[in-house]
Parts: structure tokens; C-alpha cells; sequence
């Protein structure tokens, strides 16, 4: 398959050859292969177009590269692997002005295929109209559970600068995730995936702490209640630990197979003790001690959790000398 970006006032004189297209992105499940054995796909493409547009192209067709050497047929040849094939169309539709080619509506996996090609041919100006056309018709609804949609966003919000949707994903991300945080091998800044992990750790210790701090206020707060009353309720407590293995050195960071939303939902499930037994005195008439009564402010604190804003991510439009995920042959600017 070929396509041709030329013109009769800028006629093509570069070859921009995509091997093995398609490659598995960001996989899931751990795929049994990386690379694909589809057929090349080239692009007969306007190098000043490239130069112009990226740092990444410029240094290949103008360095000391063998992409700089023009061929006895007159054109250079660029190389890339891997890539989606469609996605590099409507990267280099982009490039060489070809609007008409561009669609108005994309998927969310071809949205980030196009936003980790921007990533690292360096493309963001030539594709920023289009992009922020396409997040703001995908951005209804966003994803409210841990999954592969939420690290594509992710990705693209790590990427193009959209504040309040990386905010709001990386907060599910940071309460929903069940273990360290997985990128698939997509370019998002290890600053990002740092502070996930770092901010969900912080949620569950917080939340194992104060259900220790409550353990130790039903032992020593005698204003609470009868003994008897205190004892039942302490002892509900420990045994709903013990069962959610939230005792002491019962599970320790990363707190794998663990979600702070999911964790949340099974404290505020725990089952207080029955209170037909209990003698209405004077002193404990208006009982109102239960398990949901002294979990819930700290549980609270934890539904506030917030997201990552810009100025969390010092390296957030940083380009990384060790991109992840590449599979292209850019060099770096």
C-alpha cells in the first residue's frame, strides 16, 4: 500500500516506509507478540514539509543519517516501525496540509495511536486544532473505572495539556487501580505514573491507620458508651479487619489486588454489632456508636481524593531522552 502527499508545486520527494504496521498497542493482557508481519506501507511524502514541521524529521533528512543521503532515484528514504498505518496518514495529512483528509471524529485508541505519533515526531502544533476537536467529542463520558480507556486517556492527557480531564482520570486512576499503576508501554511521564502510585499507597496506609486509630480510641475512651457496649463494637471491628486483611503486617505497599475505592466500600460495609442486647441507663440511653458512626470521617477524607494538576508534574511536557514505548526511529531534538 502506498500513498502519495505530493503535489504539482511540491512534488514528493522523500520515502517514508512504515514497516511491519499495526503492531499490538498498548496490549491489555500480555501479548505473545510485539511486532507485526503485515506488509510495509510507504509514504511518498514533501521533505520540507517534515523539516518544517518536526525536530525529529529535520535531524533524520538533514543530519549525518543515511535518511539524509539522496538515492540515484533523487529522494530519501525514512524509516519507522510499528506504527498504525492509518494514524500515520492522518499524522501526515496534517503535516502537508491536506485538511480534507483529516477526519472530524476519531476513536479513542486512534486518538492516542495519532497523540504517541505527535509524542515523539515531536508534532504537537501541527496537530493541535484537530486534537483538541477530537478530546472534546470523546470527552462525554470519561471513564469512572480502572481500565485500558482510562490509561489511553491518560496517555493523551500526559501529552496535550487538558487539565481538568487528566485531572479527573488520573483521580480514578489513583482510587480505582488494584495494584501499581500499568502504563502498556505507552509514552506517559514516569512523573505521572510515579504519583499515582505514590498518592493511592498514601490513601490505603492512611485508611489502615485510622481504622488503628479507631481500635485504640475504643480501648482507651471510656466516655463511649458501657464497656460492654465498646467491647462488642471493638471487637466487630478487629474481626472485619482480620477478614479484609487490613491488620497490622496483614498487607504492606504496593497493597497488590487492592483498590482504595474498592476498600472504602467494604468498610463502610462492615456490620456493627446487634443492639437488642443493649440496657437502656442513664449513662447509655442515647447510644449511638456503630461502626459506620466512627469510620465515616475517615472515609470521607479519602472520597475527596484528587487527581494530578499540572503543577504536580514538574516533567509534564518534558521530552524524555528515553522515551517509553517507541518504536520509531526518531532521534532525539
Amino acid at each position: 500500500m502506498s500513498f502519495n502527499f505530493g503535489t504539482v508545486s511540491s512534488p514528493s520527494d522523500a520515502i517514508l516506509t512504515l514497516n511491519s504496521p499495526n503492531a499490538p498497542f498498548a496490549a491489555w493482557d500480555n501479548p505473545q507478540y510485539t511486532t507485526s508481519d503485515n506488509d510495509p506501507v510507504t509514504f511518498l511524502v514533501v521533505a520540507q514539509n517534515l523539516i518544517q514541521t518536526s525536530c525529529v524529521f529535520k535531524a533524520a533528512l538533514t543530519g549525518p543519517w543515511k535518511e539524509g543521503v539522496v538515492t540515484e532515484d533523487g529522494v530519501k528514504n525514512l524509516e519507522a516501525e510499528g506504527w498504525d498505518s492509518e494514524a500515520m496518514r492522518i499524522v501526515l495529512s496534517a503535516i502537508h496540509h491536506r485538511t480534507k483528509d483529516i477526519p472530524r471524529r476519531v476513536t479513542l485508541e486512534m486518538l492516542c495511536k495519532i497523540a504517541v505519533l505527535v509524542d515523539y515526531y515531536e508534532l504537537h502544533d501541527s496537530l493541535f486544532f484537530f486534537l483538541h476537536l477530537w478530546i472534546n467529542d470523546l470527552q462525554s463520558p470519561l471513564p469512572k473505572v480502572h481500565g485500558r480507556d482510562l490509561i489511553l486517556w491518560i496517555c493523551i492527557t500526559s501529552i496535550f495539556t487538558s487539565a481538568t480531564i487528566h485531572e479527573a482520570v488520573t483521580s480514578v486512576a489513583i482510587s480505582h487501580c488494584p495494584g501499581e499503576f500499568r502504563t502498556l508501554d505507552l509514552p506517559i511521564p514516569g512523573r505521572v505514573e510515579n504519583l499515582i502510585n505514590t498518592r493511592r499507597e498514601a490513601a490505603l496506609s492512611q485508611l489502615i491507620a485510622s481504622l488503628n486509630d479507631i481500635k485504640g480510641k475504643l480501648l482507651e475512651d471510656t466516655s463511649r458508651c458501657s464497656f460492654e457496649c465498646r467491647s462488642a463494637h471493638l471487637g466487630a471491628l478487629i474481626i472485619h479487619m482480620h477478614d479484609e486483611r487490613l491488620l497490622d503486617g496483614a498487607i504492606e505497599p504496593p497493597f497488590e489486588g487492592r483498590s482504595v475505592a474498592d476498600t472504602v466500600k467494604r468498610i463502610r460495609a462492615m456490620r456493627s454489632p446487634s443492639k437488642d442486647w443493649h440496657v437502656q441507663t442513664s449513662t447509655d440511653s442515647l447510644c449511638e456508636l456503630s461502626l459506620r458512626s466512627v469510620t465515616e470521617t475517615a472515609l470521607k477524607a479519602i472520597d475527596a481524593i484528587q487527581g494530578l494538576e499540572l503543577d504536580d508534574v514538574d516533567d509534564y511536557l518534558v521530552i524524555n531522552s528515553t522515551k517509553k514505548g517507541k518504536r520509531g526511529k526518531g532521534r532525539n531534538c
